[in-house]
C-alpha cells in the first residue's frame, strides 16, 4: 500500500474513499430499508389493508433495528481517564499550551488531561452523531518529567498539529472516520440480536478499513512533526521524538522488568511505584547521550501508525548522531508545580498499586512453582539437556547472587544447537566483561537462529559503552551488524512449528478457573511453540474467542492475561486479531479445551 500510494496517490485516495462509503452506504441502507418497512406497515395497520393482529411483531422488530442504528450512530463519549486540570491548576503549563494553541491557530480545547503514561495525545469527542467534537489535550506526567520545556513545547504542537486539521480535508475526514467504525462496532456489540447482522458486518470492515488506511495515517504524524518544528524548531522535536522513543524501549526492557522481578520474593507490589519512575527517568535521561544503532534498522509494522524514528528524523533534516543533546532541566516541577506534582505521582502510584496486585499475587505465585521446580533441577543426580538450560534460566531469574554461565555452558554443549542458549550465555559472558567469548555465543545464536538477530544486536549496542575502547570488540561488534542486521525477517526455522500443549490437567485446570471469571470468553484454544527471543522454556499460545465489544476485550484481556500462570512464557491471542497464524493455531489445536 505504501508502494501504491507513491505511484498513484489519487487512486489510492479514491479507494480509501470507497471504502469508507462502504460502511456508511451498509448503515444507510439498513436504516432506511428498516424504518421505511416499519412506517409502511404502520400506515397499511392503520389504514385496515392488514388487520392481523400479529403484524405488530414485525413492527416491533423493524423499529428496534432502527432505533438500534441511530442509538450506534449517537456517540455518548467521556473525557479521557486522568487528572483534569482544575481552575488555577498548573497555571505555567496552562499558559505554554494556550500560547502554542494560538500560534498554530488550532481551535479552542475542552480540557488538559494528566495522565500515567509516556505519552501525549490529541483526544477528539464526538458528540450526538459526531457532527461537533470536543477537544482534549491529554499529557503523561512521566512524559513531563522526561523532556525539558523545549521538548515539551514542540510534543504539545505536534498534538496540536493533529488538532488543526493540517492533514487536509480528506485527511481529517479518515481519522474520523476510522474513530468512528472502532465506535459503532462498540455501540452494536452492546445493543441486542436485532443489530447481530450489523455487529459482525463491521467487526470485519472495521480492521480492514484501518489497514488500508495506515499508509495515509502515517503520512499525517510527518505534517504534525513539521508543526512541531515550526514552532519549537527542528532540533528539539528531533530530540522529543529521539528520547521518548528511547526511553519508552529502555521502560519496556530494563525499569518495568526489573520493577516486577521482587515478585518472586513478595507477595506485595511496592507502593510509590511513581516516584521510583521519576528518579529513575532523571537518571536515565541524565546518561542517555548516544543514539544506538538499532534505530537505524528499524522499520514501520504494516499496522504501526507512526513511520520509524529515522524516517521521521530524515524528514525533519536532523542527523541521527545529532538529535540527541544534553537536555535542560525537566519541564514537571516548573509546569505542573512540586504540590500538584507530588499529588499526581501519589495518586497514580495508588492507581497502579490497585490496578497490578491481582498480576502480582499471579507472578508471586508462579514464583514459588518455579522455586520448586529450581530445587528438584538442583538435587537432581543427572540432567537432560533441556533440564540443564532451564536449570540455568531459573537460576539466573531466582538466584541473583549465583553464577548461571557454568550451568548454561554445560546446557549448550550438550545441546550445541540450542540458539537461545547460545543467546543468554552471549548476554552474560559480556556483563561479566568477557566481551570475546560473549561476541562468539552470540554470532553462534545469530547463525542458529535469525530470528533472534534484532534483539542480541541491541544487547551488543547496549554492552558498546562498556567495550571502552577496545577496537577490536568494536570492530567485531560492526561485523556482526553487518552480517545480521537484515535478518529481522528471515522466515522461522522448521522448529517454530505449533505443537499440541501436551499440559497435564491440573495446569489446565487452573487456567479453566481464571477463564471461568471472565464472562465474555467464548471458547479457548491452547498449543505450545518455540519460546520467542531467548527464552528457553516452552512458550505457549492461548487463543480466546470474545464475545463482547472491542472496547471491553482491550480492557479485560490485560487483567486476565496477569492472572493466568502456565509453565513457561505464553501470549494471549484473540479471535479478533488479524493474523496468518489464527487458522493455523485452530488447526493445530483441534478442539477447544475451554467453552463457557
Amino acid at each position: 500500500m505504501e508502494r501504491q500510494y507513491e505511484a498513484a496517490p489519487g487512486v489510492y485516495r479514491l479507494r480509501l474513499a470507497l471504502w469508507a462509503g462502504l460502511g456508511y452506504a451498509v448503515l444507510a441502507s439498513g436504516l432506511i430499508v428498516a424504518a421505511g418497512l416499519c412506517i409502511t406497515l404502520i400506515v397499511l395497520a392503520a389504514s385496515r389493508s392488514l388487520e392481523d393482529w400479529r403484524i405488530v411483531f414485525p413492527i416491533l422488530l423493524l423499529g428496534m433495528l432502527a432505533i438500534t442504528l441511530l442509538r450506534a450512530l449517537w456517540f455518548r463519549s467521556s473525557p479521557p481517564e486522568g487528572h483534569r486540570l482544575g481552575p488555577g491548576e498548573a497555571p505555567a503549563l496552562r499558559e505554554e499550551v494556550e500560547r502554542i494553541r494560538r500560534e498554530v491557530g488550532a481551535q479552542r480545547l475542552h480540557g488538559i488531561v494528566i495522565d500515567d503514561s509516556l505519552n501525549a495525545a490529541a483526544a477528539y469527542l464526538p458528540d450526538g452523531f459526531g457532527l461537533r467534537q470536543r477537544h482534549y489535550l491529554v499529557i503523561g506526567l512521566p512524559l513531563l518529567q522526561l523532556l525539558d520545556r523545549h521538548e515539551l513545547a514542540s510534543v504539545i504542537a505536534h498534538e496540536f498539529g493533529h488538532f488543526h486539521g493540517g492533514h487536509g480535508r480528506f485527511g481529517g475526514w479518515i481519522y474520523r472516520v476510522r474513530v468512528s467504525w472502532r465506535r459503532l462496532l462498540d455501540g452494536f456489540s452492546a445493543q441486542g440480536s436485532t443489530s447481530q447482522l450489523f455487529f459482525w458486518f463491521f467487526r470485519w470492515y472495521a480492521p480492514r478499513f484501518e489497514e488500508r488506511s495506515m499508509v495515509l495515517v502515517r503520512r499525517q504524524e510527518y505534517v504534525a512533526d513539521a508543526m512541531a518544528a515550526r514552532v519549537a524548531g527542528a532540533v528539539p522535536a528531533a530530540s522529543a521524538l529521539t528520547r521518548v522513543h528511547l526511553a519508552s524501549d529502555w521502560l519496556a526492557r530494563r525499569f518495568w522488568p526489573d520493577l516486577l522481578r521482587p515478585a518472586h520474593i513478595s507477595s506485595h507490589p511496592p507502593a510509590q511505584v511513581h516516584l521510583q519512575l521519576a528518579r529513575a527517568l532523571a537518571d536515565w535521561r541524565g546518561r542517555q547521550e548516544a543514539v544506538p544503532a538499532w534505530v537505524r534498522r528499524e522499520q514501520p509494522e504494516p499496522d504501526d501508525t507512526h513511520p520509524a524514528l529515522a524516517q521521521r528524523l530524515a524528514a525533519l533534516g536532523v542527523a541521527l548522531d545529532m538529535a540527541l543533546g544534553r537536555p535542560g532541566p525537566a519541564a514537571a516541577p516548573a509546569m505542573l508545580g512540586e504540590a500538584l506534582l507530588d499529588r499526581l505521582e501519589q495518586r497514580f502510584s495508588r492507581e497502579w498499586l490497585a490496578a497490578t496486585k491481582p498480576g502480582w499475587e499471579a507472578r508471586h505465585r508462579a514464583a514459588q512453582e518455579a522455586e520448586r521446580r529450581l530445587q528438584i533441577l538442583a538435587d537432581a543426580a543427572t540432567r537432560t539437556p533441556d533440564e540443564w538450560l532451564e536449570y540455568a534460566t531459573l537460576l539466573e531469574e531466582h538466584r541473583p547472587g549465583a553464577d548461571p554461565v557454568p550451568i548454561y555452558r554445560e546446557g549448550v554443549r550438550q545441546r550445541p544447537s540450542h540458539a537461545a542458549g547460545h543467546g543468554r550465555l552471549g548476554i552474560l559472558l559480556l556483563r561479566q566483561g568477557h566481551g570475546e567469548a560473549g561476541l562468539e555465543h552470540l554470532e553462534r545464536a545469530m547463525r542458529l537462529s535469525p530470528s533472534l538477530s534484532p534483539s542480541l544486536l541491541r544487547e551488543m549496542d547496549d554492552h558498546l559503552p562498556s567495550m571502552q575502547e577496545d577496537d577490536r570488540l568494536h570492530a567485531a561488534v560492526r561485523q556482526l551488524h553487518h552480517a545480521f542486521g537484515q535478518q529481522a525477517d528471515a522466515p522461522p526455522s522448521s522448529d517454530e512449528d505449533l505443537q499440541p500443549h501436551a499440559l497435564e490437567d491440573e495446569p489446565l485446570q487452573a487456567v479453566r478457573r481464571v477463564l471461568a471469571g471472565h464472562p465474555r470468553v467464548v471458547a479457548a484454544w491452547l498449543v505450545r511453540r518455540k519460546a520467542p527471543g531467548l527464552s528457553v522454556l516452552p512458550h505457549y499460545l492461548l487463543l480466546l474467542e470474545w464475545g463482547g465489544s472491542v472496547a471491553s476485550e482491550r480492557a479485560a484481556v490485560p487483567r486476565l492475561t496477569g492472572q493466568l500462570t502456565l509453565p513457561g512464557t505464553f501470549t494471549v491471542l484473540t479471535t479478533t486479531e488479524r493474523t496468518p497464524l489464527l487458522p493455523r493455531l485452530r488447526a493445530q489445536a483441534g478442539e477447544p479445551f475451554y467453552r463457557r
